[in-house]
């Protein structure tokens, strides 16, 4: 299953962690939830739930075996960290796909930016 996050610098609100329904279905579905650093595991699953693409996690109309969310919670928690690590020197990160399988997850591509000095 693929799965995206990501970090946006809001000028209101800081940084912003992303996760949504990954790869093309990102920007079709639109199907995404913001969390607010720092994010702990329950509040990244909680995020996880809200998808709409949830059941597809669990292996929903593919067969395929339950996606290991603690691993995608910890790549949100991750995230969040780093946010909160880089502050302001950091403008955005995209991740996406982040593939979610039955062991674990796996960024395949990421896009980071540095904020401007």
């Amino acid at each position: 299953m693929e799965l995206a996050v990501g970090l946006v610098r809001d000028p209101q609100f800081g940084p912003l962690v992303m996760v949504a329904a990954g790869g093309v279905l990102v920007e079709m579905l639109r199907d995404r939830r913001f969390l607010l650093p720092p994010v702990d595991a329950r509040t990244a699953r909680a995020a996880l739930d809200r998808l709409a693409v949830r059941p597809l996690l669990d292996g929903a109309g593919s067969g395929a075996r339950p996606a290991d969310l603690g691993a995608v919670a910890g790549a949100v928690v991750a995230l969040a960290g780093l946010a909160v690590d880089l502050g302001e020197r950091l403008a955005a990160v995209d991740v996406n796909p982040l593939l979610a399988g039955a062991d674990g997850c796996l960024a395949v591509d990421a896009l980071v930016v540095r904020a401007p000095a």
